[in-house]
Parts: structure tokens; C-alpha cells; sequence
């Protein structure tokens, strides 16, 4: 008997990973709160701090509500020091698709994947360093019908979503640096960032 993955729940797990990943490269908390683990046959690195853990878990219930009505548009994970955006990193999901009946193991989607993560390591190590002070957020670029029939479901009520005021992005003079982009049989997902020059 096979079980089923959705890509909705593959995506999510991806996010996991790179979420935790770049906090680690970014240095906003210390090294001893992330331990080191395998995923897609490579090293990564995971937080072990439980606050952390909650919120991050908490976003990608979001993200998974929203992709599985296809109502996601981009992801960003946001590093901000006085309340002004230093650096964005944008998860642009492009398309998502059904699992691909030739690829029945995930071996391609995971050789993908490691690409990915690895790519993102390699452009990580060419930004300047964020500032002591810097926090961390997660947003997301969803429809307004998605958005309210998230907020408006129970089952997500202590965890609510609120629309944000675009004047806290970064400004128009940002500089774009692109990471990569995976264009599976299941879904394609591009990742740049975006930092205040």
C-alpha cells in the first residue's frame, strides 16, 4: 500500500527546512539553540528553542491552509532592526502541481531539493551581517477571500493573520539578489532576496 503526499505538505516541509536554515546563516539567535540533522541527504540545521519552533510551526500551518486552496502567492521571511526591514526573503511559488506518477519515490524532487538548499548556503555567505538587534518575521502574499476565510475558521484563532501596512517594506531602492529556483515535476518555487542598499 502507498501513501499519498501531497505537494502542499512536501512544499511545507521544504519551507521548515529553509526557514531554519537561514536563521542559523543569518545569525540571529546563537548556535547552541539549532541542533544539526540530515534532510535530503545533506546537513541542516534546526532550532531547538520552543518559542521559535511555535511561531515557525504556527506560519506554516498558514502556508499550508493557503497552498492547499492554491490562494498562495509568496512567502517572505523578513530580518528587521527599528522597525524597518533590513533584508527579505521572498519565496515566490510559482506552481504546484500533482505528485508525478514517474518520480513515484521523491529521488528527483530530492536531488532538487539539496540543490536548493545548497545553492541558498553558497549566496548566504555573500551578505554583509545583520545587525545585533535584528528579530525575524514571517509573511505572507496571500488572496483576500484566503485570507479571510483563514481568519475566520476556529481552528486557527490563536494564531490570527493581519493584513500589513506596505510601509513598513523595504524601500524601492533595494538591491535583488537571486538564490535559485526549482522547477520540479511537482511544483516551482524561485528565491531571491531583497536588501535595503
Amino acid at each position: 500500500m502507498s501513501v499519498k503526499i501531497a505537494p502542499s505538505d512536501i512544499l511545507c516541509e521544504l519551507i521548515e527546512v529553509l526557514i531554519h536554515n537561514i536563521l542559523y546563516a543569518r545569525k540571529v539567535y546563537p548556535d547552541t539553540i539549532f541542533s544539526r540533522r540530515r534532510k535530503y541527504g545533506i546537513p541542516v540545521f534546526q532550532c531547538i528553542q520552543p518559542d521559535v519552533n511555535n511561531y515557525i510551526n504556527e506560519a506554516l500551518k498558514a502556508v499550508f491552509f493557503h497552498t492547499k486552496k492554491n490562494q498562495l502567492k509568496n512567502i517572505f521571511l523578513c530580518f528587521q532592526s527599528g522597525g524597518s526591514v533590513s533584508e527579505k526573503y521572498v519565496f515566490d511559488v510559482v506552481d504546484l502541481k500533482s505528485i508525478d506518477e514517474s518520480d513515484p519515490l521523491l529521488v528527483n524532487l530530492e536531488e532538487y531539493m539539496r540543490d536548493f538548499i545548497l545553492r541558498l548556503h553558497n549566496t548566504l555567505i555573500y551578505l554583509d551581517n545583520l545587525v545585533d538587534d535584528s528579530t525575524f518575521c514571517i509573511r505572507l502574499q496571500v488572496t483576500e477571500y484566503s485570507n479571510l476565510e483563514f481568519n475566520q475558521n476556529p481552528k486557527y484563532e490563536d494564531f490570527p493573520w493581519v493584513k500589513l501596512n506596505e510601509m513598513y517594506d523595504i524601500p524601492d531602492s533595494s538591491e535583488i539578489v537571486p538564490v535559485h529556483s526549482l522547477n520540479s515535476n511537482m511544483f516551482k518555487l524561485q528565491i531571491y532576496i531583497e536588501k535595503s542598499s
